[in-house]
């Protein structure tokens, strides 16, 4: 799970016996257990086990154990043993656990302020 802040919008959850079709914009944390079809803006977004996602997914932080047919667009993306990816993952930080399974394109942002040059990583 996510750290929980003081604050925080609250958790919200779609269980495993339900089906959404339609456009999902969430600014706190939520996790698909069940169908979404349709694109997701969320600030947090957990994919359990039973989940599948066929869209693409903007958010701040997105962890997948189970299904995306979609795009990825995030901050930090960190992919489970179960995890299924059909589409690109556009990311700052990735994490990829033994077992995940990934087609299609992983696409690192290039911004200046997270990128060591490798002539300076080595002076260290």
């Amino acid at each position: 799970m996510f750290n929980k802040k003081k604050n925080s919008f609250p958790f919200s959850l779609i269980s495993p016996d339900t089906e959404i079709t339609g456009n999902i914009q969430c600014d706190g944390e939520l996790q698909i257990d069940g169908k979404v079809t349709g694109d997701l803006n969320v600030a947090q977004l957990i994919i359990g086990e039973s989940g599948l996602v066929e869209g693409n997914i903007i958010a701040k932080q997105v962890q997948v154990r189970g299904q995306v047919q979609g795009g990825i667009n995030a901050d930090s993306v960190t992919l489970e043993p179960s995890a299924r990816v059909t589409g690109d993952i556009e990311h700052d930080t990735l994490s990829i656990q033994a077992g995940a399974h990934i087609q299609g394109q992983l696409n690192h942002r290039a911004k200046p302020s997270n990128v060591t040059p490798l002539d300076k990583a080595s002076e260290g």
